[in-house]
Formats: structure tokens, sequence, C-alpha cells
């Protein structure tokens, strides 16, 4: 197991951190190890199913990138699975124009499967648990009560 930290090449001399930023760093690191795709999580969602994770997997075959899309267009770029070598390109020339969202690492020349949550990823993670973000206390309170539902 092992450690990545952001990057001193792209230090942004911020408070703040920014999800591109820990991309870039992964995708460098991951690309000098010669990996070729990776799935990417965010660390406030507990519940995350294997299902999900094994179900995005399965979908990125024969795909350069595969990220759940749900019905509104709205993307979860923290759910998705990227290939590194490209990735890392797009986030480096994102990281020089001082362009920080996400989707802009998404290349309009990858082949791309956009998997939608309420028709195909509810069907493995019915109270899609795995994108139900904990970040304040409340959200803990609607998650019990969510969990409290399902038992």
């Amino acid at each position: 197991m092992g450690f990545v930290i952001d990057d001193d090449e792209v230090s942004l001399n911020r408070e703040e951190h920014l999800p591109l930023i820990g991309f870039y760093s992964v995708f460098k690191e991951l690309k000098e190890l010669e990996y070729e795709k990776v799935l990417v999580l965010p660390c406030d969602v507990p519940l995350v199913k294997f299902e999900v994770i094994k179900f995005l997997i399965k979908k990125s075959k024969n795909f350069d990138c595969c990220i759940p899309k749900w019905n509104d267009n709205l993307l979860e770029p923290l759910h998705a699975i990227y290939p590194i070598k490209n990735a890392y390109e797009t986030a480096r020339y994102n990281i020089s124009l001082s362009q920080f969202k996400l989707t802009k690492i998404i290349s309009k020349n990858w082949k791309i499967n956009y998997v939608s949550i309420e028709d195909e990823i509810k069907k493995v993670d019915p109270y899609l648990l795995s994108f139900k973000n904990i970040n304040k206390r409340e959200d803990i309170k609607i998650l019990e009560e969510i969990l409290n539902k399902i038992k």
C-alpha cells in the first residue's frame, strides 16, 4: 500500500484542496507505474456498494472512460473510471489554464460509456447509497433514516 502526495509541480499556494489536483497527482503516479485505467471514488461516500464498483468496471470494458450520469445529464466524475495517460495530460493542461472543474478532464476524443444512475446503477444499488455524501451531521441523520427504512 502506498500514498500519493499532491505533486509539487502543480502546487497552487492555496489553503483549499481541489479534487483536480488530487486526480492529477494520482494520474501522474499511476502513469509512471504503467497502469492503464483507474477507478476514482470520493472519500465522503462511506456506503459505496461493491456491486456498483464491479458494475462500473464491467461497463468500462471496450471504453476509455465510464462515468455515471443522472437522467438530468449531471455527471458523477468522482465515481468514474478514467484512462490514466489521457486523463493525466488533460488534467495537466487544465491546471495550466486554472480550470479546475473535474468534468473538464473528460475529453470529447475519448470513447465514453455514460451509465445511467437511475436506469442502470439503481438495479444494483436500489437506494443509491453509493452516491450519498456525508459532509455534515445532518447528512448522517438523513442516512440513518434511509438505513432504518431499508431494515
